[in-house]
């Protein structure tokens, strides 16, 4: 192989690797890339600058990067034929209405869960999340939500290390295994501090015509407001909408007769 075909390769592969770094965690600086990338800081900074000319990164104004709206854009049509974020706006708007809390829409995209859409709470302290942001989805409840439904999926995910990213975050496979089989069972699951402390959610999926998870919807919102409200009463908000929305995509629940 010629040696400006070496180079290009190594240069696409040091640039997908710099995209999963961002994606794993918090924004990060060219000094964090580079230390990712085993290089040299000139090198994240140019592979980083390359990124975001083409929308795949964004740079915030402490200079640090996170993923950008073209990620956004591919995780959505690997996630779904349809534009998610167009029908199930309608959904997102009830479940506003019925909690006035921050309503997340999420999708899989690969290893990751991507916010597809977001509508912010009108309570004067709230959780807010940016439409594109990246999150793992064993810290979030839409991404717990997802996993639990889908058991390929499932064991692809846990047979990779689990990062951390507050004090709560699960990190043992078998015990979050234990959490997605419960998150199953009752039909909606929870976030219990697991991104960021102070701050949880419910969600439950949302269900393409075969049953299939194809999103989650989920309300977040600081813990105090969680405990005064209670995780079951949300809950059944949180499943009843999400069941709606399922419904509105052509999904019908199978019954004992059927």
């Amino acid at each position: 192989m010629p040696p400006s075909t070496e180079s290009g390769l190594s240069s696409v592969g040091r640039a997908l690797r710099l995209l999963e770094a961002v994606a794993e965690g918090p924004p990060l600086g060219a000094t964090e890339l580079a230390a990712r990338l085993t290089t040299s800081k000139a090198t994240a900074f140019r592979l980083a600058r390359t990124l975001q000319a083409n929308g795949y990164l964004e740079q915030l104004e402490d200079a640090r990067y996170r993923l950008g709206p073209r990620c956004l854009v591919l995780g959505a049509r690997v996630s779904s034929e349809i534009d998610l974020r167009q029908e199930l706006r309608g959904a997102e708007e009830e479940l506003y209405a019925r909690t006035q809390e921050t309503v997340l829409l999420t999708v899989m995209a690969g290893r990751f869960a991507v916010c597809l859409d977001s509508i912010p709470s009108s309570h004067a302290v709230v959780s807010v999340a940016q439409i594109g942001t990246v999150w793992p989805p064993h810290a979030v409840s839409g991404g717990l939500a997802i996993l639990a439904e889908d058991d390929e999926l499932r064991d692809e995910y846990l047979a990779e290390p689990l990062t951390s990213h507050a004090p709560d975050t699960i990190t043992d496979p078998s015990a979050l295994r234990d959490v997605l089989v419960e998150t199953r069972r009752v039909g909606y699951a929870v976030n219990d501090n697991y991104l960021r402390p102070g701050v949880c959610a419910i969600g439950a999926v949302v269900r393409k015509p075969s049953g299939e998870a194809v999103a989650a919807l989920s309300v977040m919102l600081p813990e105090l407001r969680l405990r005064e409200t209670g995780v079951e009463t949300l809950s059944q908000t949180v499943c009843a909408v999400a069941d709606r929305a399922s419904h509105h995509l052509g999904w019908r629940p199978v019954t004992a007769a059927g």
